[in-house]
């Protein structure tokens, strides 16, 4: 497996992993990070982290850097299949492939041609890599049937791609800490944004939801960028909401739902910002509904679907702080009342 990033906070890909090590596979993830636990999960770890000094190239000849680094840590397990993780990987994945003749799978956990990012050149690239890339792949898999959908659309694609779900296999043991961590006494409604804050999500319209949900504390369990915090921060201050909202770092998985189950209502606010967030479902829905704490959500199709047929919760406009209260409110009054919420 090739990714980005540490596989330690990623539980998708650990949950992909394990499944495989259990089955009797060897497994080793390739990961674009420092390596201290060689073994996680039944998989092994393999740190692929270029040196400081390649690391300071300019960006283009930094991802090729990449690239290479990564094929040549494929060459070295000589693997009988690559299992690419997002488009950042396809490329030293199709590279992996043809040098060792080893089958590619294509785990995309987004429509990566539906971000936003930051230059529209990035965006045109991942197109052209998808494009010549999906066509040699011996399997492709994503998050939501509305991806699977449009990457068919998309690309032609002759078999439509697997889907495989961010459902939640963590297990609920223990107690957890949330409250005692952000001051929440017990019976006051806790109110729950798991992952790290970002733009697009909708922080900032679910701070302003809470000057209209008087009674209830706000908790962001996630370590938020910089930048972002100090946003937050001072929307908080600018609100009056001080007392009422509350930053909390992020926790191993092993201990992440015994913190979630405290929460009363858990929120996933993704706004309709890209083609990605109208088909995205993510980590956090499935790990609310894993803890047994009712949603909030937007009112995106792939969200909605689920929400509305399980009967899980409420969804809501999600640019609208008014309605995101409103939302909250029916939640907490809907469980108050032993309604069928979680």
């Amino acid at each position: 497996m090739l990714l980005h990033k540490s596989v330690v906070q990623d539980s998708r890909v650990r949950r992909e992993a394990a499944t495989l090590a259990e089955e009797g596979h060897d497994v080793v993830v390739l990961e674009l990070a420092p390596v201290e636990q060689e073994r996680l999960d039944g998989f092994r770890r393999v740190s692929v982290l270029p040196p400081a000094r390649l690391r300071r190239l300019p960006f283009h000849l930094h991802r090729a850097m990449l690239a290479w680094t990564f094929a040549r840590g494929v060459v070295r397990e000589r693997p009988d299949v690559i299992h690419a993780h997002d488009a950042a990987m396809l490329v030293p994945g199709l590279l992996g492939a043809r040098i060792t003749g080893a089958r590619l799978v294509y785990d995309t956990h987004e429509l990566a041609t539906g971000v936003p990012y930051r230059e529209t050149f990035w965006a045109w690239f991942v197109d052209r890599i998808e494009r010549l890339g999906l066509p040699r792949t011996a399997a492709v898999i994503t998050v939501s049937d509305g991806i699977a959908a449009r990457l068919v659309q998309r690309y032609s694609l002759p078999v439509t791609p697997v889907v495989l779900r961010n459902v939640c296999d963590l297990q609920l043991t223990g107690t957890g800490a949330l409250r005692e961590r952000s001051g929440v006494p017990a019976g006051t409604p806790l109110i729950l944004h798991q992952g790290a804050p970002a733009l697009g999500r909708g922080c900032d319209v679910l701070v302003r939801a809470m000057a209209h949900v008087p009674d209830a504390h706000l908790v962001f369990l996630g370590d938020a960028d910089p930048p972002i915090r100090r946003q937050l921060d001072a929307l908080v201050a600018e609100t009056g909401l001080n007392d009422r909202v509350h930053f909390v770092a992020s926790v191993p998985l092993a201990e992440l739902l015994a913190h979630t189950a405290e929460a009363d209502v858990g929120v996933t606010l993704l706004q309709d910002t890209c083609e990605n967030h109208r088909l995205a479902l993510p980590n956090k829905l499935f790990e609310y509904l894993a803890a047994g704490v009712p949603v909030v959500a937007s009112a995106l199709p792939e969200l909605s679907g689920i929400v509305h047929a399980r009967g899980v919760g409420a969804t809501v406009d999600q640019d609208d702080p008014v309605a995101v209260a409103a939302g909250i409110a029916h939640v907490i009054a809907a469980r108050a009342a032993d309604a069928g919420l979680l």
